[in-house]
């Protein structure tokens, strides 16, 4: 079985352009002018709104705290470095394999 396409005629072209022309919701819009720049301005300040969940918001003042803090604290380098030299270090294992546990239950959850 075949069919039988049939050449467009460019009379009926037009007039499904015009057709498409007139219903179209689509309006132009001169941005370069100051009145329609402040059209769309006011336009998507009165409509954008953005709402921040609690959990961004702890991130944000996480992310924040973290840029204030010092990457390094030098102070505390330097009293284990003097503790460890001086033989003062002590190492409790038990306190290490406890943080390890509390630290394996909490990514586990």
């Amino acid at each position: 079985m075949s069919n039988t396409i049939y050449p467009v005629d460019k009379g009926m072209h037009n007039k499904i352009g015009d057709k498409l022309g007139e219903t179209s919701s689509t309006q132009k819009l001169d941005v370069g002018s100051p009145a329609a720049r402040q059209d769309v301005q006011e336009r998507s300040q009165a409509t954008d709104t953005v709402k921040l969940t609690d959990n961004a918001k702890l991130l944000e003042r996480t992310e924040k705290s973290l840029a204030e803090a010092p990457a390094v604290d030098h102070a505390k380098i330097a009293a284990v470095r003097a503790d460890i030299e001086n033989g003062n270090y002590e190492i409790n294992a038990d306190k290490i394999a406890e943080a390890l546990l509390r630290t394996d239950l909490e990514l586990g959850k």
